[in-house]
């Protein structure tokens, strides 16, 4: 299954591409029309361009790496040269160049730049109407602005790679001036480099001796603020003194956190003792982790036992028992004695906490002193610091520029860059631009491929069909015959017989007739649309077959009729609406022509009720009738899509056949000619492919040695054959 589907995907390739050649070679004498065009108007366009010549100068620009003349550190010697070279580059490039190449020249009353071209239809117009050809008119004079445009616009400069030479190139109609301009911006690059050199120089120099002056007074004054500091500061004892703080600052810092912790324990231990002693006094001796006195827990101890006992005994005694009262009398007594001794202890816990916050205070305080002392030292070291490395940095600078100064000095008039001008432009001795032959072939050959893509574009929105495998794989119907394309100048070739490139094509199809039932007796013609050839395929075909058999062509085109024009018969002649009529008999309506070889029936009188005959039973009774006296009967209908002509005909005839015309009838008009039929349950016989691109290798086979042959107009006596019937 894949290897078929790979065989077909092939196959459809081919035929694309079979359709694609077919196309461009139908269109080859418009291809070819409209390059010779193309090149016509190409060489009278290129023939009125003026021509433009250009002279080059070839400027070299070498760099030699200067040790002086920057505050800054220098780049790398790759980096910098290449910046050198790319700003020379754009100075040769400058509107002060080319203005002192104007200038020198005197460019402003130059004729150059006082007359412009002329339009190519200008130029033709001039030559046929004047009798003189001059490429070029007068203008007015350029303002400063416009000539400078109209220079640089001329002028290329650009560098050569990996070298340091520049290419200096102007443009000119004329060739003297193209070699003065560019041999000139060489000359003023070069005069313009030594006059900024020298300049440069004394610049640099006048620039370091102002600098070094500056910094010869910033470094005076930083020597004078660093020893006034070391005056009025010990620093020699700042190091040691910072050491001292930092040990002092070190231990306040452990004794605050011990006095801090010490005062938090007085502090809890105050509020606990302060709640237990204001809810339940005798509970005082169960406090845990804290250290209660001996005497106020031997109280609490006791005067918890003696209310357990009251507890005990206040069932059994009498609220007057002597007992009782002496126990109660008790235990006032001990909390009388127990209030004393915690108030003593409380106030003793009191004065502790007391004397444990002013010692938190005063290490506090004194912490902030020594934070004080070593913040004041510390920024005096740094404060030493800053005046010392600002000491270093000026005095580093100050030498930096000394030596570049002295440098400087020595190597006055040193130039860093080198120019010279290598290559002097010469007189052009033939024009750059326009490049003519180019100009003219890049025309056609662009004037070839536009046409080629039209063709390629119109065949590829076409749903018109140029090959018999298209359009069986397209429509999936059998083309039954390929007719090929012959050109004639009119309808008079018909009456010679048939054609020597249909001969064969014909014979096929009768072939294919006999083999359908009723060996084809009755055949129809028909077409989607008009005009694809009907008219004279039938009356081919009837020559075809009327040497071996009695054939009769039937015009039922009722709308259209063409058959008596096209052979030359006499529009008067009776014909099929009359025999249908009854007002004629059969034979004054059927033409014997001797010179053809077959008779004729025409479509007769025309009017507005003739195709309701065609629908009647006369017809069908006709062909019944017809049928026993001829071999062969071809009837050629109306196009589908505009008449119901053919649908009459069709269930009376033996073999339907569609008339398609290659490279002229679409897709969508087949469909619908098919569509027709089929809502009727009517079918056809095949599809006849007329008017296909003749390939010369396949018809020139039977072709005779004479191309075409006149009939003699004398009636040839026909064989006496036992299957033929007297009509």
């Amino acid at each position: 299954m894949q290897g078929q589907q790979q065989v077909r995907s092939k196959e459809n390739k081919e035929l694309v591409l079979r359709r694609l050649f077919i196309s461009l070679w139908q269109a080859k004498l418009n291809i070819v029309l409209l390059v010779m065009l193309t090149l016509v108007l190409s060489m009278l366009y290129v023939t009125a361009l003026p021509s433009v010549y250009q002279a080059s100068s070839r400027l070299m620009i070498t760099y030699s790496p200067a040790k002086l003349g920057s505050h800054q550190a220098n780049p790398p010697a790759g980096t910098q040269a290449e910046r050198y070279f790319n700003t020379e580059i754009e100075i040769l490039r400058s509107e002060r160049i080319a203005e002192a190449v104007i200038n020198k020249l005197d460019l402003q009353h130059h004729p150059e730049f006082l007359r412009q071209a002329l339009k190519p239809w200008e130029y033709w117009w001039q030559t046929l109407n004047l009798g003189y050809s001059s490429q070029f008119k007068v203008k007015p004079p350029l303002s400063d602005t416009q000539l400078l445009r109209e220079f640089k616009r001329r002028l290329t400069i650009s560098p050569l790679a990996n070298s340091h030479l520049v290419d200096i190139r102007f443009q000119s109609w004329d060739r003297l001036l193209a070699q003065q301009v560019s041999v000139a911006i060489a000359e003023a690059y070069i005069d313009y480099q030594q006059h900024t050199s020298e300049r440069a120089t004394g610049q640099s120099v006048a620039w370091l001796l102002h600098e070094l002056q500056g910094l010869e007074s910033a470094l005076q004054s930083s020597e004078l603020a660093l020893q006034s500091y070391l005056q009025q500061h010990l620093q020699a004892d700042a190091e040691g003194s910072a050491n001292t703080i930092l040990s002092d600052l070190q231990q306040l810092i452990s004794a605050q956190l011990m006095a801090q912790r010490d005062e938090a324990e007085a502090r809890s231990t105050l509020m606990l003792v302060k709640s237990t002693l204001q809810q339940q006094p005798e509970q005082v001796a169960t406090l845990v982790g804290i250290t209660v006195p001996k005497e106020l827990s031997e109280l609490g101890l006791r005067l918890t036992a003696l209310k357990r006992q009251q507890a005990e005994i206040s069932e059994r005694l009498a609220p007057s028992d002597t007992r009782r009262l002496a126990m109660a009398e008790e235990i006032i007594r001990l909390e009388s004695a127990l209030q004393s001794s915690s108030n003593s202890w409380l106030l003793e816990l009191e004065n502790k906490y007391q004397l444990a916050v002013a010692q938190e205070q005063a290490l506090s305080k004194r912490l902030r002193l020594a934070q004080q002392a070593y913040q004041a030292l510390t920024e005096q070291d740094e404060q030493f610091k800053r005046l010392n490395r600002e000491l270093e940095s000026n005095a580093r600078l100050y030498n930096t520029f000394l030596e570049k100064f002295r440098a400087l000095e020595a190597l006055e008039g040193y130039n860093r860059g080198y120019t010279q001008l290598v290559d002097p432009a010469k007189l052009p001795d033939k024009p750059s631009k326009p490049q003519k032959p180019m100009m003219v072939t890049l025309a056609g050959l662009f004037a070839a491929m536009v046409s080629t893509l039209l063709v390629l574009l119109k065949q590829a929105m076409s749903r018109t069909f140029s090959c018999v495998e298209e359009l069986e794989q397209s429509l999936d119907i059998e083309v039954v015959a390929e007719i090929p394309r012959v050109k004639v100048r009119n309808h008079k070739w018909l009456r010679q017989g048939v054609h020597p490139w249909l001969g064969e094509p014909l014979r096929s199809l009768r072939a294919r007739l006999q083999m359908l039932p009723s060996h084809g007796q009755v055949v129809m013609y028909t077409s989607a649309l008009a005009g694809e050839g009907k008219t004279s395929l039938s009356i081919q075909t009837a020559s075809a077959c009327c040497d071996v058999e009695k054939v009769l062509l039937i015009d039922a085109d009722l709308r259209r009729a063409s058959v008596s024009s096209y052979l030359n018969y006499s529009l008067s002649q009776p014909g099929l609406t009359h025999l249908l009529s009854r007002t004629h008999s059969v034979s004054q309506c059927i033409h014997r022509d001797n010179q053809l070889g077959f008779d004729v029936l025409t479509a007769g009188l025309i009017d507005r009720h003739s195709t309701s005959l065609l629908a009647s039973k006369k017809f069908k009774l006709l062909l019944q009738g017809l049928r026993q006296h001829y071999d062969r009967i071809i009837i050629e209908t109306g196009p589908l899509t505009q008449v119901s002509d053919a649908v009459m005909v069709a269930p009376f005839v033996d073999a339907a056949l569609l008339v398609v015309e290659a490279e002229r009838t679409d897709g969508k008009s087949i469909e619908t000619a098919l569509a027709k039929l089929a809502r009727f349950e009517l079918d056809i016989s095949g599809v006849v492919f007329n008017k296909v691109a003749r390939n010369r290798r396949a018809y020139d086979y039977d072709l005779p040695a004479v191309h075409l042959l006149e009939r003699s107009s004398v009636v040839v006596p026909f064989h006496e054959d036992s299957y033929r019937k007297q009509g």
